[in-house]
């Protein structure tokens, strides 16, 4: 990957790095030849998805052993991506959520500070963050009001970053970004997921809202490269950055793209039962272009193609 040359730690951290964009990240930082650790507790990340040149710990990150293995493995940069990452779920086990997306992010970067010596401490929030805003695209300057459960417990995590910055001047920085998609997600519940095996099976999709919701997606590559750019920075410590991409659609507007891409037709029923959805959400990345050069590579298209084949075979396994 460019730009990793400024990236010299001695050995990385992955938490939820056996999930959908984690397994990506360490995959990537692996065959760069870094030294990677995993910890997750396997609740929603798989265990075939962790790359065999990792070193995997099965650990909760509201355990208080993350420190002993920051300190065991003399860690030096952390990417923190473990998380209660869906919204229905969220909505279901609003406790549950709220422990492990706040209280673990806490844990980590507690264990972080008394460590000491880290080169970099990438946190990864969400545009859920954002709330509920008719203020769009959402910039890093608007505030963080998260109104439901997953919601609200990424903008409080998004916050206990910034204090651990600020406080303990820890070189920590946020990342927020919109929908990811691609390979490896095995919730099917998420709409580009659901939309590609109703595609591959044959079956009715059901849609849980009323079709109407706006939101962006971008390919969890994309994702990734920031994620690895924002280690290697150097000057912006404490500050958060949008990822996003140009594809901003409603959901029947995304079955149609599809559709289109792959010559299919996606039989589909409209539920409208979803509870606490955000009309609208997307981002204006426009810092993280200027600031860090990044941008998404990866057009629909071709990200939807590459995530049809891994889902295809993945069903015929």
């Amino acid at each position: 990957m460019e730009n990793m040359e400024r990236l010299n730690p001695k050995n990385i951290l992955v938490t939820g790095g056996a999930g959908f964009i984690g397994s990506h990240l360490v995959d990537e930082l692996v065959n760069e030849n870094y030294a990677v650790f995993v910890v997750d507790n396997l609740s929603s990340g798989r265990k075939e998805n962790i790359n065999p040149k990792a070193t995997f710990y099965q650990l909760d990150v509201r355990s208080k052993d993350v420190f002993n293995i920051l300190e065991k493995e003399n860690i030096d940069t952390v990417f923190h991506l473990a998380a209660k990452p869906i919204v229905e779920d969220a909505y279901q086990n609003p406790l549950e959520a709220i422990e492990v997306n706040i209280i673990g992010t806490a844990n980590v970067l507690e264990a972080c500070r008394k460590k000491g010596n880290l080169q970099s401490i990438v946190v990864v929030s969400s545009d859920k963050a954002y709330g509920t805003s008719d203020n769009l695209p959402y910039k890093e300057t608007h505030a963080l009001k998260g109104g439901h459960p997953y919601d609200a417990s990424k903008s409080s995590a998004d916050l206990i970053a910034q204090t651990y910055a600020k406080t303990y001047s820890m070189p920590v920085v946020i990342t927020r970004f919109s929908n990811v998609f691609g390979p490896r997600d095995y919730n099917l519940s998420r709409i580009i997921p659901g939309i590609v095996e109703a595609a591959i099976k044959n079956k009715e999709l059901s849609i849980r809202s009323d079709g109407t919701m706006v939101r962006e997606y971008t390919y969890v590559k994309d994702i990734v490269d920031g994620c690895i750019i924002l280690a290697r920075d150097r000057k912006n410590f404490g500050e958060a950055f949008n990822f996003g991409s140009k594809n901003i659609f409603n959901v029947i507007e995304v079955i149609k793209s599809i559709e289109k891409i792959l010559h299919v037709k996606v039989k589909y029923k409209i539920l409208n039962i979803a509870k606490n959805e955000i009309p609208a959400q997307y981002l204006d990345w426009s810092k993280a272009r200027k600031k860090l050069g990044w941008e998404p590579k990866k057009s629909f298209k071709d990200g939807i193609k590459e995530t049809f084949d891994w889902y295809r075979r993945h069903f015929e396994n």
